[in-house]
């Protein structure tokens, strides 16, 4: 009963939590954050507690710390030191650094990464960019010094030992080092189930422990001795890697075995993850928010839950029983942490669980030659060369795998991310199963865990949801805007931005994919200006791995410069078509209707701004039009052409001056209007002079810049229907 208590209460306030995970972090701004504006110089001091390498510069920890600024000093002020000089700065050095402070950004879309949120977690408020750094006292922490050199010259000897790809890996694995590591092997492995392989997690640190201690066991004949030389060991391997939530739970749940060894007792595990869970949570309570927290844990109370149902009878062995075991050890994670899952990722991969047969056995192998490999190579580099390739080998494997994985229909399942509400009735079905299964009562108990999958999937936003909902998406200075009916189609207006890099992977696309969009029926692009397509690009470019894209909607030909026919091009080498819209075109499918209202191929503007592609959005009695970048002539063009009003406006160019001007407004007469713009631009978008028409309009005013993404849901036929607001200001209303 204690272990079904204890999941209960893990599940239940996990479930709560993630829930609340969009509120309680932005609640409460730290205390420099409310004493110095971001921008400001500052001075630092403190001892380096910790340092990283990184390609072009370096990161300073501080601990024992001082800020001060104007005169005025706060103790432990949870900053990081950035030096791009890459000073000479050894572990344990006290140092004093002037420079500008600045802040981490948060979400700005549903979906995207938090940054504030993420060094939150570790209690980091914010960050310096050092214009001067200065050494003070030059005592070092020897220990740690020697340390990080043993961990670069491991680090060198995988990179050339096993070349820049699969050295990258090796010293993921190995080091936890992911900076020689090529993004698309990541992203080739998590899009198919198996990405734990290319961190160090519980599996890895457990994996080397186990080996070690074994090892030493041997060699002493001695259980105290073998555990005592083998705790020393894993308290340097942590030092020297740093510490993580996986980690910390891998090392306690090691002391826990080694000292039940060591005492001559039996191993109680379900001691042992209540102890870590705990720990972690007091050394960072909010890493209780963290989906590595709940992966790790899920994971490991999911094997011990198995366990529990169908433990192993003495005297089974065959391959047929180990397969069985592996295939029922692999399901059972996958049940206990698919929730998470589709929480923090918005997809699951349909067929990791047989895919972590193959890997998950042959990872043992693999941390075995690589460590081999490591120990002899480090000694005598061409000793090392067979076990790291037999390690090249595995991770070949592996890599082939997953592209074979990938040529399946459905290799994955994009979801969106379901409510806190239907994730804690998915839990509850399953501790209903294992309360049954434990007791062997009730035959149909199977279908427990069936329900709860079933009731899951049709609560998340790829199957629920809302008649219509548009979203202007926060890409910073710039313009996209998603549209959908429900059971229709799915389309964005624009994907751009000045100043997000990798806007289409790291913003547009995690916003699609959290609401369960796997494919784009129809993408249109107002004019070439990269602020507006240079995210479509990317989209277009990562057919293979992103979001399917339908096809691409261009304003008639004459209107195209250099940059949009490089788009078209890249849109038929994916093999997308390519479709062009002339005034009075119509999209319409079900209620949802797109019509192109301007440019023609007789508009005498300019390319650019001025032949903007302005389309008419209507569902049922709500109109919205989208403007691009129109203004000037082409502003005055389709002032003359309007004869309705429209509820919703997206305001054209950000809200410049030169945009939007007093007779189009009363000719469209918006009782809402929505501007894109990126916070604290370079351009002042929007404009005072936009702002004041736009008051005097009488409309509402919602600006991407003010609070990120705007939201827009209509649940029924009228206008009053129409819900509004925007993602950092109102969490609650998202889902």
């Amino acid at each position: 009963m204690f272990s079904l208590s204890l999941l209960f209460l893990v599940s239940s306030f996990v479930v709560i939590h993630m829930g609340r995970l969009h509120v309680l972090p932005h609640i409460t701004a730290s205390s420099i954050e409310t004493w110095i504006p971001p921008g400001e110089q500052a001075a630092v001091s403190g001892q380096v507690a910790d340092r990283k390498e990184m390609s072009d510069y370096q990161i300073l920890y501080l601990k024992n710390s001082s800020l001060t600024y104007q005169k005025r000093s706060i103790k432990n002020p949870e900053i990081i030191l950035y030096d791009n000089s890459k000073m000479e700065v050894l572990i344990g050095n006290s140092i004093e650094a002037k420079g500008e402070i600045s802040y981490f950004d948060e979400e700005r879309n549903p979906g995207n990464f938090d940054r504030k949120f993420y060094y939150k977690k570790q209690k980091i408020a914010g960050s310096m960019w050092a214009a001067e750094i200065r050494i003070v006292n030059k005592r070092e922490n020897h220990l740690k010094e020697k340390l990080m050199e043993f961990r670069e010259a491991w680090k060198a000897f995988l990179m050339e030992a096993a070349g820049e790809e699969k050295g990258g890996i090796l010293c993921a694995m190995l080091l936890g080092d992911k900076t020689g590591m090529e993004s698309e092997i990541k992203e080739l492995y998590q899009r198919n189930g198996i990405a734990h392989v290319l961190a160090i997690s519980g599996l890895h640190i457990s994996l080397i422990g186990i080996f070690f201690y074994r090892f030493m066991r041997r060699i002493t004949g001695s259980y105290i001795a073998g555990g005592a030389v083998g705790m020393i060991f894993m308290g340097l391997y942590i030092l020297m890697i740093g510490m993580s939530i996986s980690a910390m739970r891998a090392v306690i749940m090691f002391l826990f075995r080694v000292g039940a060894d060591m005492s001559g007792r039996v191993c109680d595990m379900r001691t042992s993850i209540a102890v870590s869970a705990v720990c972690v949570i007091l050394w960072r309570p909010l890493s209780y928010y963290d989906g590595g927290f709940q992966l790790s844990f899920g994971a490991v109370l999911g094997v011990f839950l198995l366990t529990m149902i169908c433990g192993q009878k003495k005297g089974e062995k065959g391959i047929k029983v180990t397969l069985t075991q592996g295939l029922r050890a692999s399901l059972a994670i996958q049940l206990a942490t698919f929730p998470i899952l589709l929480y923090h990722f918005f997809e699951f991969p349909l067929y990791a669980c047989i895919l972590n047969l193959i890997v998950v056995p042959l990872m043992s192998v693999l941390m075995l030659m690589a460590i081999l490999g490591s120990v002899t190579g480090l000694l005598w580099t061409g000793g090392g060369l067979f076990f790291i390739y037999i390690c090249k080998w595995i991770l070949s494997v592996f890599e082939a795998l997953c592209q074979m994985t990938e040529m399946l229909p459905g290799y994955r399942v994009i979801t969106g991310r379901p409510g806190f509400f239907w994730i804690f009735f998915y839990y509850l079905c399953l501790i209903a199963f294992v309360y049954l299964s434990v007791r062997e009562r009730g035959r149909i108990r199977i279908l427990l865990p069936v329900a709860g999958f079933l009731i899951l999937l049709a609560n998340c936003p790829f199957i629920r949801q809302p008649e219509l909902e548009i979203t202007m998406v926060d890409v910073g200075q710039g313009d996209c805007t998603f549209l959908r009916e429900k059971g229709g189609i799915t389309c964005l207006v624009d994907g751009g931005s000045s100043d997000v890099k990798n806007v289409g992977q790291y913003r547009i696309e995690p916003f699609l994919k959290v609401r369960g969009v796997n494919r784009l029926d129809y993408i249109f692009v107002s004019h070439g200006d990269a602020d507006h397509m240079n995210g479509i690009q990317e989209l277009l470019e990562r057919q293979r791995q992103g979001i399917k894209i339908g096809a691409l909607v261009l304003p008639v030909e004459e209107t195209w410069d250099g940059a949009l026919c490089d788009l078209a091009a890249t849109a038929e080498s994916e093999g997308i078509p390519v479709c062009v819209m002339e005034p009075g075109d119509q999209l319409k499918i079900k209620k949802l209707s797109l019509t192109s209202l301007f440019p023609g191929r007789n508009t005498e503007t300019e390319k650019g701004n001025a032949s903007s592609m302005v389309l008419s959005v209507s569902y049922d009695a709500m109109d919205m039009l989208f403007t691009g970048d129109l203004e000037g002539k082409g502003e005055e063009e389709v002032c003359k052409m309007l004869s309705e009003k429209y509820e919703i406006l997206k305001v054209a160019h950000h809200g410049s001056r030169n945009s939007t001007c007093a007779e189009f407004l009363n000719r469209v007469k918006p009782k809402a209007a929505l501007i894109s713009a990126g916070a604290e631009n370079p351009y002042g978008h929007p404009h005072a002079e936009t702002m004041k028409r736009l008051v005097k309009c009488g409309c509402r005013i919602y600006n991407t810049a003010d609070g990120g993404a705007v939201i827009l849901r209509m649940e029924g036929k009228t206008v009053a229907k129409l819900k509004i607001f925007q993602y950092n200001k109102c969490y609650e209303n998202f889902e």
